[in-house]
């Protein structure tokens, strides 16, 4: 899982992430950690990591903040040029309608974004797309969940 949808793009940021937490609630040893629901395959990542390590903590899943128009919120939306934030808004949108990846990734397209991958796991329509410029890219992610059957 590290090496698909955000990891295909990062190759061995989830390795430093894992890391890091590994050693973080290794020194704290805290009965319960907090992780956003925005990056889902980044907890899926954490979850495998305490199964795996038999480490005595429960991983807490944070719903995603949105903002008023639906776009999670992101540090990384203040470096959206106005035009691009407006444009931003539909994401969320676009990854929640009917129809399968495929489908989506090409509604997404044709709405202007730079599609890095759409993709449905562990009851979630995932997605990742980049907006700006080549010289400033912004890369946002998001995911929705998917009615039963969806």
């Amino acid at each position: 899982l590290s090496r698909e949808l955000c990891g295909a793009h990062r190759p061995g940021h989830f390795t430093g992430v894992l890391t890091v937490v590994l050693k973080l609630l290794n020194l704290v040893q805290p009965s319960r950690a907090y992780f956003g629901e925005k990056d889902l395959q980044q907890l899926e990542l954490i979850r495998g990591l305490v199964a795996s390590f038999f480490l005595d903590v429960e991983i807490v899943p944070c719903p995603i903040i949105r903002e008023g128009d639906g776009l999670a919120m992101s540090s990384r939306n203040r470096n959206l040029s106005p035009c691009d934030r407006r444009q931003a808004s539909q994401f969320n949108k676009l990854l929640a309608q009917a129809g399968d990846d495929k489908a989506i990734r090409m509604a997404l397209e044709q709405a202007g974004f730079a599609v890095d991958y759409v993709s449905t796991r562990f009851g979630h329509r995932l997605g990742a797309v980049t907006l700006g410029t080549a010289e400033s890219p912004v890369r946002l992610i998001d995911n929705v969940l998917l009615e039963p059957g969806g």
